[in-house]
């Protein structure tokens, strides 16, 4: 049964029942639900409304009449056991069932009139009802709206969940403690855009990103699962294929050389941290997902995946690599500028609909300002390639350094050059594009400039 599905995830947990909420607010909600749940569902938001957290099933039984349709209604919830990637889907069909009535009340309507037993103002009335619910049911032109006024009870409630919850609040991590303090981790409906120059390594340092929010706190050098922090990933290509990603992966997680793997040319203790490496990933519960796209696939493509992967599993985050491969989905124009901006914009459009953190990597501009006659990184919010919408469109952006001596450097310095909900800096990490890692600075840290990292 759809509806005992739904209150069935609705009543799991507050992160359950907000991610309902953001589909449909208490009105719609008891609406769309047959008859018989709606007191469960009124008892259930008006429970959550006092105490920050949805009921259990068992004060629900305190709360309701405990025969007739009510208790059925609570066995048939308390038998099911929705999955998170059933959720949309459920909730789609609800939403359609409801709209059906609504259509088949006008017809009836309508009927009415024609037997005159209804007026035709009345009908009219009922029609803009009808048409207004509709809307409200299926509203894609804006996010969210209403009066501040009335929202006023919501953000004291959402300020004291915070409070309480700082944890749930936050975004995923990237994993260096140093960027984490200044971004408070990537949130849903965000999207941070990493640019850099070739070769600067904007695409190994999103990879790593993806690895250490997959990870979490786990340690797979150590066979370490268990730790509930760690994340499912959906990681999209548009450069490389997905066994060169699971050979980088695997150097990643390994701490080995990326060409031992490359070349079978490993040592029997690298062989060894590399078995180790896979047995956790074949072990792990959470989910790190390559799905490797020809370039100039639209955005339209990408969301049509990821719908298909939702069947599989809902993803806490996306990283796209790289956002200036890609077409827009309609209206290409053939100027460089301007469709690398549309892009961005479906892109931006994508999270925030889709109400998940989705991190990409840009071109940076080649040209450099000289002084005395050298080099000047000159980073800032114009200086990704081809278009000023790519950094428009993002909530977080950052800048990979471009110094006079930039592939002799062990460090990387990362610019933050947009911050929407906090300050702006810079952060130098370790590059160690040999084992495909880029690392947090050790202590007592100091640079020794080499080839290795020329690349």
């Amino acid at each position: 049964m759809l509806d005992a599905k739904l209150l069935s995830w609705l009543l799991k947990g507050s992160l359950e029942y907000n991610e309902i909420m953001r589909s449909v607010d208490n009105d719609l909600l008891k609406a769309i639900l047959l008859p018989e749940y709606k007191p469960v569902a009124e008892a259930t938001t008006s429970y959550y409304s006092r105490h920050k957290t949805p009921p259990s099933l068992s004060v629900l039984e305190e709360l309701l009449d405990k025969s007739g349709d009510e208790k059925r209604c609570l066995n048939h919830i308390r038998s099911e056991k929705p999955e998170q990637n059933e959720i949309g889907h459920i909730l789609d069909k609800i939403k359609e069932r409801y709209n059906k009535f609504l259509a088949n009340s006008i017809v009836k309507k309508v009927e009415e009139v024609k037997e005159e037993t209804l007026d035709i103002k009345d009908l009219n009335s009922d029609i803009k009802r009808i048409v207004a619910q509709t809307e409200k049911l299926y509203k894609h032109s804006s996010f969210s709206e209403g009066s501040v006024s009335d929202s006023t009870d919501d953000r004291i409630r959402h300020y004291e969940y915070v409070l309480e919850n700082p944890e749930d609040i936050r975004g995923f991590l990237s994993g260096y403690k140093e960027l984490d303090d200044y971004t408070w981790g990537i949130k849903n409906s965000e999207m941070l855009v990493i640019g850099g120059a070739s070769s600067s390594g904007k695409s190994l340092l999103m990879m790593n990103m993806a690895i250490n929010a997959w990870r979490g706190s786990n340690d797979p050098a150590e066979g370490v699962i268990g730790h509930p922090d760690g994340k499912n990933v959906l990681y999209i290509s548009l450069e490389m294929s997905k066994q060169q990603l699971e050979q980088r992966l695997d150097a990643n997680i390994a701490g080995i050389k990326h060409r031992g793997i490359m070349r079978a040319t490993l040592s029997p203790e690298e062989h060894y941290r590399w078995s180790k490496c896979l047995e956790f990933q074949k072990n792990y519960d959470k989910i790190f997902y390559i799905l490797d796209m020809p370039r100039g696939t639209t955005m339209g493509e990408v969301e049509a995946k990821y719908e298909t992967i939702l069947g599989i599993f809902k993803p806490d985050a996306v990283f796209v690599d790289y956002l200036q491969l890609m077409k827009p989905t309609i209206g290409a124009t053939g100027t460089d500028w301007l469709d690398v901006g549309k892009v961005s914009e479906e892109l931006h459009e994508f999270c925030r609909k889709k109400n998940i953190p989705v991190v990409t990597a840009a071109q940076r501009k080649a040209a450099q300002k000289k002084s005395n006659g050298k080099k000047v990184d000159d980073a800032n919010l114009e200086d990704f390639g081809r278009s000023k919408m790519i950094g428009d469109n993002a909530a977080i952006a950052i800048m990979i350094g471009n110094r006079e001596d930039e592939l002799l450097r062990e460090d990387m310095e990362l610019h933050i050059v947009k911050n929407r909900d906090g300050a702006k800096g810079t952060v130098l990490l370790k590059k160690s594009f040999d084992k495909s890692r880029i690392e947090s600075l050790p202590d007592n840290w100091t640079s020794d400039n080499g080839d290795e990292n020329d690349i």
